[in-house]
């Protein structure tokens, strides 16, 4: 099955809360149809306007859907979910909450991602994540 072009997770790459979450997602995504970039890096350059890669908004996940749309914060984890596949699917639930709602809760955690898992403490990537990890 043909990985579509846009179906990426956009993240701060230096972030040890940000990484663990990807490989959360990863190990959920059992199509393996999403692909995950770093914020610092080419691909984001590439496909995102430069108020997604500047230093504050380096707490914001984005995802950029097959259909070129872009979602951020709590609307970027919920679109994921849904193209994840069940049982994640159940969270959604939650996107019932008022988006202003749902994103102090976000920037809440985001705020606070350095100090809840170092970098130095995520595991190496093993070879079918580093084959969706773009650069």
């Amino acid at each position: 099955m043909a990985t579509p072009q846009n179906n990426i997770v956009f993240f701060d790459g230096e972030c040890g809360f940000c990484d663990t979450s990807i490989r959360k997602i990863m190990q959920i995504d059992r199509a393996k149809q999403i692909r995950y970039a770093p914020l610092q890096g080419t691909t984001a350059a590439e496909r995102l306007p430069p108020e997604f890669r500047n230093k504050e908004a380096l707490n914001t996940v984005v995802y950029l859907n097959p259909l070129n749309q872009r979602f951020a914060k709590s609307e970027a984890f919920f679109e994921i979910l849904r193209n994840t596949g069940a049982p994640w699917k159940l969270l959604l639930v939650f996107r019932m909450l008022p988006l202003g709602f749902r994103d102090s809760i976000y920037d809440a955690i985001a705020k606070r991602r350095r100090s809840l898992i170092s970098k130095e403490s995520c595991p190496i990537p093993t070879e079918d994540q580093r084959s969706r990890i773009l650069p």
